[in-house]
């Protein structure tokens, strides 16, 4: 009998973490953290703000965030109500699909275009596997689930995975897809904590002449490894980010302090008030006296 439809071998893995549902009240805040998984985020109810790497997103209801392994972010609700939400780390062997979901740092799937797909329908279904779980197992704090609950749960979590990619070769034009950007294969996840630890100890030294070269010295890399793999995992060079964080810091003093320049030169690292102004304005384009409020200084308090 001669077979009329013949599907490939496949022998792969999906490694599920943290699948998990929450809900945190107003004021919660999850610090800086990466994982070595991909993650996808769905937000239930409320909203909350995500930060990845310098970028910052507001989630709301109905949206869905994948983020690439290695990147860092934070979460934030800064809303005046609940924010619930599910979350699942995972990974999975097939480098097509790895790839797929490597292409950029973090893809924000907004709640109009989610709901093209079944990815509701799958997290009603999932919450709902997991709450009988939960009920017949109440006293633990974590389910045990017998092997055929696993299999639903890696069946679910595969379906998001299926929509979830869908959804983004949906969003990316023809050409985008004809001329995606080869993945790195030499990006590693060691890229991407030395990256990090660069990173925080440029952050530490942004009041100081934070210099490349010693951090270099002492994470003990040479001055060009330090620059590569910072910018493999950030998009832009440890002196770009520097300037811009510098910049950011810059028009926060500006706005929101009464300090002299010279206060604001020497907390940025300047060794003059007139070369931080003339910074500045290659930054920028205005003056520091020209981007500071006009009312800034003369502003008088509310007569009571």
């Amino acid at each position: 009998m001669e077979d009329l439809y013949r599907f490939p071998n496949m022998i792969n893995t999906l490694q599920v973490v943290g699948c998990h549902f929450g809900l945190q009240p107003p004021g919660w805040h999850y610090p800086r953290h990466h994982h070595h998984l991909f993650e996808l985020l769905y937000c239930s109810e409320g909203e909350v703000v995500q930060e990845m790497n310098r970028d910052s997103i507001t989630m709301r209801q109905g949206d869905w965030l994948l983020i690439k392994s290695g990147v860092r972010h934070q979460s934030s609700n800064l809303a005046s109500v609940d924010y619930g939400y599910f979350n699942v780390h995972f990974d999975l062997d097939d480098t097509e699909i790895r790839s797929l979901l490597s292409t950029t740092p973090y893809r924000h799937i907004r709640h109009k275009d989610a709901e093209r797909s079944k990815l509701r329908f799958y997290v009603s279904e999932l919450e709902a596997f997991m709450h009988r779980n939960r009920t017949e197992d109440a006293e633990q704090e974590q389910q045990h689930l017998r092997f055929e609950d696993k299999l639903l749960l890696q069946s679910y979590t595969l379906l998001i995975i299926h929509d979830v990619l869908h959804l983004l070769r949906e969003h990316d034009s023809p050409h985008k897809q004809n001329h995606a950007p080869m993945v790195d294969k030499d990006a590693s996840l060691f890229t991407a904590d030395v990256a990090h630890a660069i990173e925080e100890k440029l952050s530490l030294g942004l009041c100081e002449e934070a210099s490349v070269a010693g951090v270099a010295k002492e994470l003990n890399l040479s001055r060009s490894q330090c620059s590569k793999l910072f910018s493999k995992v950030y998009g832009l060079s440890p002196r770009q980010y520097v300037s811009r964080q510098k910049l950011n810091l810059a028009k926060e003093l500006l706005v929101t302090t009464n300090l002299p320049m010279t206060d604001i030169a020497e907390k940025l690292g300047f060794h003059s008030a007139s070369h931080f102004s003339r910074q500045f304005r290659r930054w920028t384009g205005l003056s520091p006296s020209e981007f500071k409020p006009k009312h800034h200084a003369t502003q008088q308090p509310p007569v009571l």
